[in-house]
């Protein structure tokens, strides 16, 4: 596989985390505007970008395969970990 072709794989993959970041990232400020976070806005992302590639890392070793709906659940179950995280809802 050429080095393109295997970038593109690898930027498909990342994909759902990346948008879920950014989403996450957003509804805060709709949702949550008293909360204050841990992080700066570019920490969230990049903490939940990460936190949303090993996810789907774990669910592909588990699966085998990607985009399995097992995987997008774990997706969401750690991103939704990690917001929680973030703004400090475990002091109150």
């Amino acid at each position: 596989m050429p080095a393109i072709a295997s970038l593109w794989h690898l930027l498909n993959f990342c994909a759902p985390a990346a948008f879920l970041a950014v989403l996450l990232v957003l509804a805060r400020w709709v949702f949550a505007r008293k909360a204050t976070p841990l992080l700066p806005w570019y920490g969230q992302l990049a903490l939940h970008f990460l936190a949303g590639c090993a996810a789907l890392f774990v669910a592909l070793l588990w699966q085998g395969r990607d985009g399995s709906v097992v995987g997008y659940a774990l997706l969401v179950l750690t991103l939704a970990t990690s917001q929680w995280a973030v703004l400090g809802s475990w002091r109150r």
